[in-house]
């Protein structure tokens, strides 16, 4: 009896919610003749009729028990015409929808991950070893899914589907029951749960490449004229040849299957710190300013503070740290330009370091470090400093540049000879440094390294004295230092050879009135071009720096230069003088002219920082360094003057190679800013030419890009400037297509681009529990009909047909309307 109502409960249940069995179809049927418009129009009828004779009805019942009892009969009605329709229900035996479940067997599903999470990686580990799974790799993670709880999603999914199992990586393979059982899990038989769970658990990651899209296209293709629910694919997301699961998305849709993708692994590259592009330059005098620049990125750190540090390897102050600052990580992937300065000290040769923290689960300490070569000298420096009459600048610039002294405190470390137009002929025999007349001969100007060219008078200098001056600059290399005046410099040199050494077109500039009143201050403030500029940094910090230039007393004099020549730099200017064009006055020029550097001061009031004992040092550095800066080029002599470098030595296809040629002598850099050529050579003896630009900040830096490249070996060399000795070199690869680990991270963006494309869903391993909520009905094939149900003449409805009468009946009873 039981078993009975049982029945009957059921099929009544299937009536109106048909979800049937696996299997199994459910349809309903009837006989009734009429259309459905016209039941409709019988019930509203009746209805209608039924409201109308209760409204009618006279006696105690209120409106809302009149209104119960009117639902009552009209709920009679509707039973009776539900079971005047003849309702059957069918039952259909049908075949199972097709799912296909495939499984990446690629090499990078042999990854393990690195979870912050300690707890979920504790928990992970716990629930593989009672699967029996050893390591957390990504593989065993699907392996997981699948297996657990006794293989439970696998039953679920047989009982629902014909299941089938595929192994998905440079190809789509069927997968095999077991090694000793090679039945495909992919055939039309329907194989048991347990040899669906060992085919699984036999899968093994050993497939070099990753041809995930190209390869479920192919099972798609096989699948034509099956009924397919969805494709059930667990996998890392990594394509490395052909097409992505993203491409292949659209023509799932197309052919009705949803894909359903399980994401394995971290979708966050692989956490690493990195060190890159460390430029210093390889020869320095001691007590200078030594920058360290370089870029600092990072991947899976972002918002991490990381302190990187200046170490010496070898020598004196091995191992201790000479320069440190405390850095916020970027964005992955986006690099950071920093720099560290140390001033050494002593004079030798020695090897330096710069590191970053290596923090927790850092991929590759190794790149966490780069280390670099430098020659520290302490060269006596020679140079001449002519003046046309002793002003204040000539003064406290000669006491300031006699001071300077070695760092044994004995030698000078500048031999400074002094030549003043106007002295009385006794002068050079009281003042040490000085001599009577400018040099007459090459020979004897050459044998200098700076030339302080003041406020000259022209009359005292004979053309091919000023000759001599231009070679000094353009042949010899020299550096030359101009300071303006109100007498001579640089005005009276306009039509002289000294006239293009000038940083300034002589043209537009002017003097203030001889009679004007010099009481407004006049602040000099460096250019952004402050971090290629040694002479400027006063301290080791570019922010530092800048605040020591903000405290320097200002000047008074200065003339107006609106106009520069090309090619010249400014390094400082005035912010408050203006040109007629709005730019700001320049106060220090640079230009380089032929093989050497001209370095100008639009004024002759340098001196006023040194008359203030909180900026007298500051004074004195600012020349120091001015001197040495344009003297690098004595450091570098006998040692290469020109390097060729990639940014690495092995590239993929596809990518572009970075090359970046530096002169490490300024002077031997070409004028034009796009004077660099780089011959690229590959193996088999095709010749490419890559135009290298300018760095903005740099002169003597150029870096240009080569890209779409084929495969090989390639060598690269400098082909233009043509170089005296033999132009330097850089070998670097371009490889096939990368192996398995090229890219360590999960793609979770091309699997959420085909779910989004094929009208499916991406789910991970914290949401996978969900897969059996979305996995759709799919489409089932009728194979046989099984005898039809009668629904209509059902007991239930007789006994529903009393009730709802009983009860009327005694509700009308009881407030009198029977």
């Amino acid at each position: 009896m039981m078993a009975r109502l049982r029945d009957i409960w059921k099929d009544i249940g299937d009536f109106f919610v048909p979800t049937g069995e696996p299997g199994v179809e459910v349809t309903r049927s009837h006989t009734w003749p009429w259309a459905p418009s016209v039941t409709v129009l019988l019930l509203a009828g009746a209805a209608a009729l039924v409201i109308y004779l209760y409204a009618r009805e006279r006696g105690s019942a209120g409106r809302v028990l009149k209104s119960l009892l009117a639902a009552l009969r009209i709920a009679l009605i509707a039973l009776v015409l539900f079971m005047m329709h003849g309702w059957l229900l069918n039952r259909h035996r049908t075949d199972l929808p097709d799912l296909l479940l495939l499984v990446d067997d690629s090499q990078s599903m042999t990854l393990e991950d690195v979870y912050e999470d300690s707890a979920r990686r504790d928990a992970l580990l716990r629930r593989l070893e009672r699967v029996g799974l050893d390591g957390l790799n990504r593989l065993n993670l699907a392996k997981l899914l699948l297996l657990e709880d006794d293989a439970r999603l696998l039953r679920e999914l047989r009982s629902r589907y014909h299941v089938k199992l595929y192994q998905l990586g440079g190809t789509a393979r069927a997968a095999a029951v077991s090694p000793s059982d090679p039945r495909p899990a992919s055939s039309s038989d329907m194989l048991p749960v347990d040899d669906l769970a060992s085919a699984v658990a036999a899968i093994e990651a050993r497939e070099t490449s990753s041809r995930l899209g190209t390869g479920l296209r192919e099972v798609l293709e096989l699948q034509r004229g099956r009924p397919t629910a969805a494709a059930l694919v667990l996998t890392d997301g990594v394509t490395t040849e052909g097409q992505t699961l993203g491409d292949v998305g659209e023509y799932a849709r197309r052919t009705g299957v949803p894909l359903l993708l399980v994401g394995l692994g971290n979708d966050r590259p692989p956490r690493d710190l990195r060190i890159s592009d460390l430029l210093v330059d390889q020869a320095v005098f001691v007590g200078d300013l030594l920058n360290f620049d370089f870029r600092l990125s990072g991947s899976g750190y972002e918002g991490r503070q990381v302190n990187v540090r200046l170490k010496q390897i070898d020598g004196p102050e091995s191992s201790r740290v000479l320069a440190d600052q405390s850095v916020r990580v970027g964005r992955d992937g986006e690099p950071q330009s920093l720099r560290l300065s140390h001033r050494p000290e002593v004079e030798g040769e020695f090897e330096y370091a710069v590191e970053v923290d290596i923090l927790e689960g850092d991929s590759n300490p190794d790149n966490n470090r780069q280390t670099r070569r430098v020659n520290v000298r302490d060269e006596t420096l020679r140079v001449l400093y002519v003046q046309d009459y002793p002003n204040y600048d000539f003064r406290f610039l000669k006491s300031a540049l006699g001071r300077v002294l070695k760092r044994d405190g004995q030698e000078k470390a500048i031999q400074l000879t002094t030549v003043l137009q106007e002295a009385d002929l006794e002068y050079a025999a009281i003042d040490a440094t000085a001599e009577r007349v400018f040099p007459v001969s090459r020979e004897q100007l050459f044998a200098y390294d700076v030339l302080i060219f003041g406020d000259v008078d022209p009359s005292l200098l004979s053309r091919s004295v000023q000759e001599n001056i231009a070679a000094f600059v353009e042949q010899r290399g020299g550096g030359m230092i101009v300071l303006a005046g109100p007498r001579h410099t640089p005005l009276a040199y306009r039509d002289t050879p000294l006239a293009r050494l000038m940083p300034i077109e002589l043209e537009t500039v002017s003097l203030p009135p001889a009679d004007a009143l010099l009481d407004q201050p006049i602040r000099v403030q460096p250019t952004r071009l402050i971090s290629a500029s040694p002479p400027l940094q006063l301290e080791r910090t570019i922010a530092d720096s800048m605040r020591i230039w903000r405290e320097l007393p200002p000047i008074y004099w200065m003339l107006d230069a609106p106009d520069l020549r090309p090619g010249a730099r400014v390094l400082a200017v005035a912010p408050m003088r203006t040109s007629v064009s709005g730019e700001e006055l320049p106060v220090i020029a640079m230009q380089f002219v032929g093989a050497g550097k001209v370095v100008l001061h639009t004024t002759d009031e340098s001196y006023r920082w040194a008359r203030h004992p909180q900026t007298e040092g500051y004074h004195a550095r600012y020349w120091t360094q001015l001197i040495r800066y344009l003297s690098r080029s004595k450091l570098l002599e006998g040692t290469r003057a020109v390097e060729l470098a990639t940014d690495r030595v092995e590239y993929r296809r596809g990518e572009t190679v970075r090359l970046r040629v530096r002169f490490f002598d300024d002077r031997l850099a070409p004028e034009a800013d796009d004077g660099v050529r780089v011959m690229l050579e590959h193996d088999s003896g095709t010749r490419r030419q890559i135009t290298l630009r300018r760095d903005a900040a740099s002169r003597g830096i150029f870096e240009g890009l080569a890209s779409n490249l084929a495969d090989g070996a390639y060598r690269a060399w400098v082909a233009v400037p043509t170089l005296p000795d033999t132009p330097p070199s850089q070998r670097f690869t371009v490889v096939a297509p990368p192996g398995e680990f090229a890219r360590l991270e999960m793609d979770a963006a091309d699997m959420q681009l085909a779910a989004k494309a094929s009208q499916g869903r991406f789910f991970t391993m914290e949401d996978a529990h969900e897969l059996t909520e979305h996995l759709p009905r799919g489409r089932q094939v009728r194979i046989d009909s099984l005898p039809p149900e009668s629904i209509w003449n059902s007991p239930l409805w007789a006994l529903l047909f009393v009730a709802l009468i009983t009860t009327e009946w005694l509700l009308r009873k009881r407030v009198g309307l029977v």
